[in-house]
């Protein structure tokens, strides 16, 4: 009798201790905290840090120095701008409208619209990418 009840009570710790552990792998797949740069130190002219690279998005942050330009091309999928720091000037579109680039500007762009961002002294953005499922 003894037995069963040991048997029993380590089956349940041991099934208690695989629940707990699928809490806490379901809550790391549910949030993630990402770290932003928020002040442009010195570095390379053109800088990709990325972020986040999950099934459905992608997130870097690129920073541009020394009034480096991020050439025009296209994004297959949706994607937004932010600029988190700095000063740029974001060109979009082929009629190359422009919007100037100051902390806390957020745009968004469709799929395939040509785009170029450039730093007027030094600027980062996060690029987050919307990928199909």
């Amino acid at each position: 009798m003894k037995r069963i009840l040991f048997l029993t009570v380590v089956l349940g710790v041991a099934l208690m201790i695989t629940f707990i552990g699928f809490n806490v792998n379901s809550q790391e797949r549910i949030m993630q905290k990402l770290n932003l740069q928020t002040k442009i130190g010195d570095g390379k002219d053109k800088e990709v840090t990325p972020l986040f690279d999950g099934e459905r998005r992608k997130i870097v942050q690129i920073t541009l120095r020394n009034k480096a330009i991020l050439d025009a091309h296209k994004a297959a999928e949706p994607i937004t701008i932010q600029c988190v720091a700095g000063k740029g000037l974001l060109i979009v579109g082929e009629e190359k409208e422009e919007v100037e680039l100051k902390e806390g500007v957020l745009v968004t762009i469709e799929p395939n619209v040509v785009h170029e961002i450039r730093a007027l002294s030094k600027v980062s953005v996060l690029l987050t990418k919307f990928k199909e499922n």
